[in-house]
């Protein structure tokens, strides 16, 4: 899978840089409107788009187009003596309980090449974006096992989060 980055945020440049992908891309805005996020299974990034090559660990509910219009991006780094805590935790518990709630619909743990240490991307699907201050949300950020990972220096606070609304669903 792949992930391309962007600074444009006008629809037709997007649509132009999701033109180089090949089979269906996904595009979306972000809220801050700061950039832009195309999702593709594969295609050629052009010169202007930062792109990560991503491998499926895990993925829970509804992860396609059909489970709503915003994506909620974290980028995680860990060091690799805790990636299998890391994993066990968000498959285990911290996914398990953000599907509770009725507007998270999905998510798809995803895993990048680094040099040092491992690099996590989670594409989390929602129907409606008051799913971030969710009550379920809370509840997974308040566990004895997440207080025990927010110890590390890296944990939670150090995580990239970014919510985009989808554009459009393109057919190349």
């Amino acid at each position: 899978m792949l992930i391309w980055q962007s600074s444009s945020v006008k629809k037709k440049e997007v649509e132009a840089l999701a033109a180089h992908a090949r089979g269906a891309a996904e595009c979306f805005v972000r809220e801050d409107n700061q950039g832009s996020l195309i999702l593709c299974e594969q295609g050629r990034a052009p010169k202007e788009v930062v792109e990560k090559r991503v491998s499926p660990l895990f993925s829970r509910g509804r992860t396609g187009p059909e489970a709503g219009p915003w994506i909620f991006s974290v980028g995680i780094w860990t060091p690799e003596d805790w990636r299998e805590e890391f994993c066990a935790w968000y498959q285990c518990e911290h996914g398990p309980m953000l599907l509770e709630c009725r507007e998270w619909q999905g998510f798809q743990f995803l895993e990048m090449s680094t040099r040092r240490g491992c690099q996590f991307y989670v594409l989390h699907r929602l129907a409606d974006r008051s799913a971030l201050g969710s009550a379920q949300r809370k509840r997974s950020r308040s566990t004895p096992w997440f207080g025990r990972l927010a110890k590390n220096e890296w944990f939670d606070q150090a995580f990239e989060r970014v919510l985009c609304r989808r554009m459009s669903l393109l057919w190349h």
